[in-house]
């Protein structure tokens, strides 16, 4: 076998009697939840802010609540504790409106952390830290768990949790609540900690929970959305399955190993969600979400009887008739697939297990099926040369089925990353850190030029990608935030296959929209957190949206 990329605490199993007795109580509480107990802790889940866009026709993504936090709120929720969410994703100065919204109003802080939110992280449980010592402070999610040494080294984060959180955070709470932190810390898995003198510990791997049936079903209504004059949009992102059989170069996976929920347990979710929040489209966000053929037929046939339309993740190597005949019977719109690029190089290089020949196969059976194909591209990865790029370029424009195109990011804990550290193109992971919350994935973002090809090779290359999207899934999206942005109207609506989904001028008033910047992203430009040939490698030709903003500020123009 292999060796993983990842780090080895991740490939553990969550088996032992602690395990197994959450399990149990998820189990339970889900069928007769426990009334909520003003005597026990309140705790407060924080979802920041992301500088990320979506394509036309993907914008209730960014919207929407979404697995993480929603199952961690959820397990507390029905264990009795009075848990709430506070999201400030899409508020003008979401540092200050969150830090409102927490200060004297809870016992426990729990940060959701993601790529592009360390500097918000950090300042927010600085401010709170200031005004409330005594609040503990926990971090969960994909940053943390890929960085743990960084956010307890220079952030005053009091516990990580590494990899999944529902089984440790009801344990954390419980012994929270009893006062026991100090004596069973040291004993509660998947933990990076911090003792009362300050030291930085570690604890024995919990791993990935082996039976996902033991999840309890989502309570959307604890997201700030359900008590919103719209209240909760119809659209819910979702899975069957947690981990991924590839390990590729670029990709960074909390749970690297695939376990998947039972098709009866995925009945019950989603007659849940239908019935309780009126759920009229799916994101499966499943990594790889045919990877085996007859589970995929069997989850198609639960969702067949529950009449949304879907979309979902998958890999071209991991499609054929059975498979996309069951995904377009069960009223899947569009499928997105991990193409990323066409050059045999590239992509034996990135570890994807894939060709162009599979690629195109892929692209046939699910265009013959009637159903959508959607690819994800990235510019930029090791490999690509003049030709390559150009090839997919060209891909892309003869026939229209982009979905997403991104430069390539080194996200943390990904082999890309490790590289790029060694190698001196990232000058400090922190700095790194802050650089990532001003990506936009827009032609005009700033980026790691690891490829070595021309800056503006790269740029026209993304740009003329960018221009050949598809319509989204969600044209008719109506839960707007108040303070999203758009940008780059679109004349031009593509092929006739646009037009005949999405009607004419689907894009004329945007291509993308997204969150705002949060204020301060000026400070994290590459200029600033890398070196100077790196900087010059992948910032010189545009401004970014960042760079703007401190165009703006030294202005003194609004």
């Amino acid at each position: 076998m292999a060796p993983k990329s990842l780090a080895i605490e991740l490939y553990a199993n969550a088996d032992d009697s602690v395990d197994q007795r959450y399990m149990r109580q998820m189990r339970e509480q889900d069928t007769t939840p426990v009334r909520t107990d003003p005597s026990l802790p309140r705790f407060t889940l924080l979802v920041g802010p992301s500088p990320f866009t979506m394509p036309r026709g993907w914008e209730f993504f960014l919207t929407s609540p979404y697995e993480g936090a929603t199952y961690i709120s959820t397990v507390l929720h029905n264990a009795g504790y009075p848990v709430r969410i506070v999201d400030v994703r899409y508020d003008l100065d979401p540092l200050k409106s969150a830090y409102d919204q927490i200060v004297g109003q809870t016992d426990v802080l729990g940060v959701c952390t993601f790529e592009d939110n360390f500097p918000f992280c950090r300042e927010l449980m600085a401010k709170v830290r200031e005004a409330e010592p005594n609040v503990p402070i926990i971090c969960g999610g994909s940053l943390v768990t890929s960085v743990p040494h960084i956010f307890m080294d220079s952030t005053d984060c009091d516990v990580a949790v590494i990899s999944e959180g529902e089984i440790t955070i009801l344990e954390l709470m419980e012994s929270y609540s009893a006062g026991k932190w100090e004596q069973d810390l040291p004993n509660i898995h998947g933990l990076w900690y911090k003792t009362a003198e300050g030291e930085t510990k570690r604890t024995r791997p919990r791993g990935q929970m082996m039976d996902l049936d033991a999840l309890p079903r989502m309570r959307l209504d604890l997201w700030p959305q359900a008590q919103s004059p719209m209240g909760l949009q119809p659209q819910i992102i979702s899975s069957y399955s947690r981990g991924c059989k590839m390990d590729c170069s670029f990709c960074y996976r909390t749970t690297p190993q695939v376990r998947a929920k039972s098709p009866e347990k995925m009945d019950r979710d989603m007659a849940w969600l239908k019935s309780q929040y009126n759920i009229d489209f799916s994101f499966f966000v499943d990594l790889t979400f045919s990877s085996h053929r007859r589970q995929t037929l069997e989850i198609c046939d639960v969702i067949k009887d529950h009449d949304i339309r879907w979309t979902c993740l998958t890999r071209c190597a991991d499609m054929d008739v059975p498979r996309i005949n069951a995904m377009r019977d069960s009223g899947a719109d569009i499928i997105l697939y991990g193409v990323e690029s066409l050059g045999s190089e590239v992509l034996r290089e990135a570890r994807k297990g894939s060709s162009e020949n599979l690629t195109v196969r892929a692209m046939r059976t699910t265009f013959d099926a009637g159903v959508r194909f959607g690819s994800l591209l990235i510019v930029g990865l090791p490999n690509e040369s003049e030709e390559s790029l150009n090839h997919m370029v060209d891909f892309a424009e003869s026939y229209n089925h982009v979905t997403r195109v991104k430069y390539l990011s080194a996200m943390p804990g990904t082999t890309v990353y490790k590289q790029a550290v060694g190698s001196g193109t990232i000058r400090s992971e922190i700095d790194h850190l802050n650089w990532l919350s001003i990506e936009q994935a827009l032609h005009e973002d700033e980026f790691l030029n690891v490829s070595g090809l021309d800056e503006q090779m790269c740029r026209d290359a993304y740009k003329r990608i960018y221009d050949a999207y598809q319509p989204g899934p969600v044209m008719d999206f109506r839960h707007y935030p108040e303070n999203f942005q758009y940008f780059h109207p679109q004349s031009d609506d593509g092929l006739a296959r646009s037009t005949d989904y999405a009607g004419q001028g689907w894009r004329a008033q945007w291509s993308s929209g997204a969150g705002p910047l949060a204020p301060g992203s000026e400070r994290y430009t590459l200029d600033q957190c890398a070196s100077p040939e790196t900087a010059a490698a992948g910032s010189s030709l545009m401004r970014s949206g960042a760079k703007l903003m401190g165009d703006t500020a030294a202005t003194g123009q609004a």
